[in-house]
């Protein structure tokens, strides 16, 4: 993951602000009627509430760069650590891989890349690198978001791993991956596995709910009717309004993947 900088929240924060001025003037001018439209009141209003929604984010984006940039040493620390527990958890490997293969080194095939670990199955045939994934699904509880690499890495030239190395790796995965609470996901070269995530509790649906529902299915209520057109505004109403709650629902279950 990439790190977030102060000026890169300014620019979050700006943008988000442009949309947010941009939704409550065009919500404005829909209050105020389109026959008659007041345009400069409803644009007036939008600044002000855009201005505010800019402010607010931005305030809160410095607080977290900086409470982030007093625990970088220690974060830098943990990812160490979990790098190292990765290279342990999966250095028994080494003396089951191939040597007509190249050989296969911890160190060099375990390592992080743009902050996610990556562990790259050149080198092994199909055996080792089902033994890999196996040694990784018994450790679960000490590992998050890792990468797994069953195609030619672009930091190493030469041949290709064996051929049957991903249909092992997705065999293995495909048993016990949802167990351990791991979503796989695929790609031409690699295998991602990536935490499914903790379901929100009832109360904090119902507080996420209560906060998003009242704006969303406003803002997709009124552009429903404005969609929907003479004659069908009330039609138009409730199929947004319907949308908006169901959207609000969806945004409302977010997982929490840190874990």
């Amino acid at each position: 993951m990439a790190e977030v900088r102060f000026r890169d929240v300014l620019s979050i924060s700006i943008v988000a602000g442009l949309m947010v001025t941009t939704m409550i003037t065009f919500i404005a001018i829909f209050a105020s009627g389109l026959d008659d439209p007041e345009i400069i009141p409803s644009l007036r209003v939008g600044i002000v509430i855009g201005a505010m929604a800019a402010t607010l984010i931005a305030i809160f984006g410095f607080y977290r760069v900086n409470e982030m940039a007093s625990s970088a040493k220690d974060r830098d620390a943990e990812r160490l650590e979990e790098l190292h527990r990765l290279r342990a958890i999966l250095s028994p490997i080494e003396g089951r891989a191939p040597s007509d293969m190249g050989g296969w080194i911890v160190t060099d095939k375990v390592r992080r890349d743009r902050g996610v670990l990556v562990v790259d199955l050149q080198g092994l045939d199909a055996p080792s690198a089902a033994a890999v994934v196996e040694r990784m699904i018994e450790r679960r509880h000490d590992l998050n978001r890792v990468k797994i690499y069953t195609g030619k890495s672009d930091q190493d030239v030469g041949d290709g791993p064996d051929l049957g190395v991903r249909p092992a790796v997705l065999q293995r995965l495909r048993i016990d991956a949802e167990r351990v609470n791991w979503q796989v996901i695929q790609k031409s070269s690699s295998v991602t596995l990536r935490p499914m995530g903790v379901a929100p509790t009832p109360k904090i649906w119902a507080t996420r709910f209560a906060i998003f529902v009242i704006p969303m299915t406003t803002v997709m209520t009124l552009a429903f009717r404005d969609l929907a057109g003479n004659g069908l505004e009330s039609q138009g109403m409730a199929f947004g309004a319907a949308s908006g709650i169901l959207v609000t629902s969806l945004v409302s279950s977010y997982r929490d993947r840190s874990a």
